[in-house]
């Protein structure tokens, strides 16, 4: 699978970062949530696995956009 991003197009380029920053959104509370977690840990955590379930979704649809490269470049 060949996912250079000059070989996007710009609606893929977009999910693409989308999805990227929902990830470090998601891992960043993932990683501090010591400091947070006590006020409300249930909506805490449905807030994170909402960043990582998007990162899915928005990487998922990234690639779906993304043009096939050829064989030869596998």
């Amino acid at each position: 699978m060949c996912l250079a991003n000059r070989n996007l197009s710009p609606k893929a380029r977009r999910f693409l970062a989308i999805g990227n920053m929902c990830l470090v959104a998601g891992l960043l509370m993932s990683i501090f949530d010591k400091d947070i977690a006590f006020l409300n840990a249930a909506l805490y955590d449905a807030l994170r696995g909402l960043f990582i379930g998007l990162s899915i979704g928005f990487n998922f649809g990234a690639l779906r956009l993304a043009k096939t490269c050829p064989p030869n470049h596998v």
